[in-house]
Order: C-alpha cells, then sequence, then structure tokens
C-alpha cells in the first residue's frame, strides 16, 4: 500500500510539473496572456458597483465585469490607440484569481460569443477614455464607468 500511494504521489508530481512547464513555456513564448485583478471601482449610471476588473500583463486591454444586474456583465475594452469594447456574452472571469488565456481561442470575440446570449451589448461609439479610467455607454442607455 505504501509502494502505491508513493507511486501515485509520483505521478501526480510529474503530472503538476507537466503542467506548470508547459503554461511557463507558452506564457514565455506568447502564446497565453495572463489577466490580473485590478485594484479599481466599476460605477453604473454615477452608482458604484461591485463589479471587479482584470488587465493583461501589458495593460492594453481591459476585462470590466458589472455585477448591477442578475447576471455578471463582461466587457472586453481594447485600451490601445482605437478604443473599442466588445461584449463577452455569458463569460466572465472568476473575481479574485489570475487566469491565462490563449491566443487560439480567445473569450470575448465575435466567433465565439453568440448575440442572442448578449444581455445588454455595449454602444461602440461611445467610448471615451482617460488615464485611469474608461467609460462608455450600452444600448440600454446605461453609462458603464471603470476606474483604477
Amino acid at each position: 500500500m505504501k509502494k502505491l500511494l508513493r507511486a501515485l504521489g509520483v505521478i501526480l508530481f510529474l503530472g503538476l510539473l507537466f503542467v506548470v512547464g508547459s503554461l511557463a513555456y507558452s506564457t514565455w513564448r506568447g502564446r497565453i496572456t495572463w489577466y490580473f485583478r485590478v485594484h479599481g471601482q466599476v460605477v453604473v449610471n454615477a452608482a458604484e458597483t461591485s463589479g471587479y476588473l482584470h488587465a493583461n500583463s501589458q495593460k492594453t486591454i481591459l476585462l470590466l465585469t458589472r455585477t448591477d444586474d442578475s447576471r455578471p456583465e463582461t466587457y472586453l475594452v481594447s485600451l490601445g490607440p482605437t478604443k473599442t469594447v466588445l461584449d463577452c456574452g455569458d463569460w466572465h472571469p472568476v473575481r479574485f484569481l489570475p487566469f491565462p488565456v490563449a491566443d487560439v481561442n480567445p473569450p470575448c470575440t465575435v466567433s465565439t460569443v453568440d448575440p442572442a446570449k448578449l444581455h445588454d451589448p455595449p454602444d461602440t461609439a461611445s467610448v471615451t477614455s482617460g488615464r485611469n479610467f474608461v467609460e462608455f455607454s450600452t444600448t440600454s442607455g446605461k453609462k458603464v464607468r471603470g476606474q483604477w
């Protein structure tokens, strides 16, 4: 029994080592981008919510999750020279943990989001941003602001 548990422990350790090594290699090669929780606030119609923010390690993409409705709504905001906002549909990130996203199948692209499942899509023409905030309107007329 002792040998069986030791062998199982070695197999689990090697499997974990393989997973960690694969993530590290893919991150180093640029195939995986990590998103980390950003200390900030989500404000909807001038009322602070319990929403949360995540940003990629280059700080070029912000994932803004608002929680003022019955279900969370996440928006992918590009912070580059051309500001764009995409709705992530049903998907939303885990609140506190950092998470990896592969470049092969990102969660918030036009091809992966079902338009029928969009709750309150953004109005992309209304995006404004500053040094530490981004603000946009939704099709229902709500003004969403993420500030950090």
